[in-house]
């Protein structure tokens, strides 16, 4: 028995050694194919670049723990790019950034700049953020990687990538059907038909991770997600409505619920039941508090102030919400110009004008937007007659934004000041 047992084994191991020599032969020979690639692209030559890149799909997919997997991700890339089909790359090059996060960074930027255009041109950057960030600490394994990876995807758009990340996201399924994650990857594929516009298909996504998953955590965030999408862009008001009334009625513990409320409020806002909107906008602030998520409901509230005539109870909120989110320099700072702007135009108020303005640039001392922040402060001295605050200020314009376009303007008031 025992000499069976042994017999087997070595049996198992040259199985295992033949494979592994066969899988590296076909390999072997997409490698000499491409070096041997014509120079000119025709129509026929990226036809050819096409079949071999699906070629070597089935490979990765047969022999995805092989050694090599990492030198076919990129030779797939490449052949992709010859064959015009820069999406595929681009999802060629996040799995190979993600699955081997060792892998020569120089090989995979080479390629991408070019694979990029495979996207809208406004998510080029963001996914060259994505694909330099790489997969977290956490990340451990093959399949946590590869969810990474389909989380990046869910957050771009671009007609030629769209069908090669929707692929991947089948793949993975069909691949990891037992991966303990895919609830939440559920959601991401219903975020990349929306993200690509294609709304109905993602309802029907978060739909599914909701029917598919009787115990998940994102059950309320998946009917949320529907209403958002009848609210913003399928402009379906009482469907969105539904949607969120039932997120309400039956998670009302969930921590979705100050989100349903917000964008409820924003529903309420956009159809002028302005009454109703602050009432949503009250409930969404008591339950997000100070968290980046209440930031919207705060300005939201100061905007339905200003559309009711309500100035002073808009400045007064504004003011509230830069202190509130004050670790957040940005959004503080265009809570206070936006208050600036009320105090000017609205109230007819040169102190409360001056004090905005000057809040918020203080907030960003050394940001591009406070050259012309400090240029409307320094006008705003003139007015009052402060003309040595003026001063300082253009000077200070001067020096620290030497090459922004209001730096001649207060060049020409400070000169103008001086006489």
């Amino acid at each position: 028995m025992r000499k069976i047992l042994i017999f087997s084994s070595i049996a198992l191991l040259f199985g295992v050694i033949a494979n592994a020599q066969e899988a590296q032969t076909a390999l072997d020979f997409y490698k000499q194919e491409l070096v041997a690639f014509p120079v000119q692209s025709t129509q026929e030559t990226r036809a050819y670049a096409q079949s071999l890149a699906d070629g070597l799909q089935t490979w990765l997919l047969q022999n995805e723990n092989h050694p090599a997997a990492q030198d076919a991700l990129l030779l797939q890339a490449r052949l992709r790019g010859q064959a015009r089909q820069n999406g595929s790359a681009l999802v060629n090059l996040f799995r190979l950034r993600y699955l081997f996060p060792q892998a020569d960074l120089t090989n995979i930027t080479s390629l991408f700049e070019e694979a990029l255009t495979g996207l809208d041109k406004k998510y080029r950057s963001q996914a060259s953020q994505l694909l330099m960030k790489g997969p977290s600490a956490q990340a451990n394994q093959p399949g946590a990687r590869e969810a990474e990876t389909l989380y990046a995807f869910s957050k771009l758009k671009g007609k030629d990538f769209y069908p090669a990340a929707a692929q991947a996201f089948e793949q993975f399924f069909a691949r990891y059907p037992k991966y303990a994650g895919n609830n939440e990857v559920e959601l991401w594929y219903g975020d990349l038909h929306r993200t690509n516009d294609n709304y109905l298909a993602a309802i029907a996504q978060y739909k599914k991770a909701d029917a598919l998953y009787p115990n998940s955590a994102y059950k309320a965030a998946s009917l949320r997600l529907i209403g958002d999408i009848y609210a913003d862009n399928l402009k379906n008001t009482p469907a969105a409505t539904e949607a969120y009334t039932r997120v309400l009625r039956l998670f009302p513990d969930s921590s979705e619920t100050g989100i349903v409320y917000k964008h409820m409020a924003i529903l309420d806002e956009n159809n002028k039941q302005y009454d109703s909107a602050l009432i949503n906008y009250d409930k969404a602030i008591e339950l997000l508090g100070s968290t980046p998520a209440a930031y919207e409901a705060y300005r939201g509230k100061a905007d339905v102030c200003i559309k009711t005539k309500q100035y002073e109870e808009a400045y007064r909120i504004l003011h509230q919400t830069a202190e509130i989110f004050q670790a957040d320099k940005a959004k503080s700072a265009q809570a206070l110009m936006q208050a600036a702007t009320i105090a000017r135009k609205q109230l007819r108020d040169d102190v409360k004008y001056v004090q905005s303005l000057q809040k918020a640039v203080l907030l960003q001392p050394t940001d591009s937007t406070t050259a012309p922040r400090l240029y409307e402060l320094g006008q705003a001295y003139e007015k009052q007659g402060k003309t040595a605050a003026a001063q300082e200020t253009y000077k200070k314009l001067i020096l620290q934004f030497p090459t922004s376009s209001y730096t001649s303007s207060a060049q020409r008031r400070l000169n103008r000041l001086t006489k």
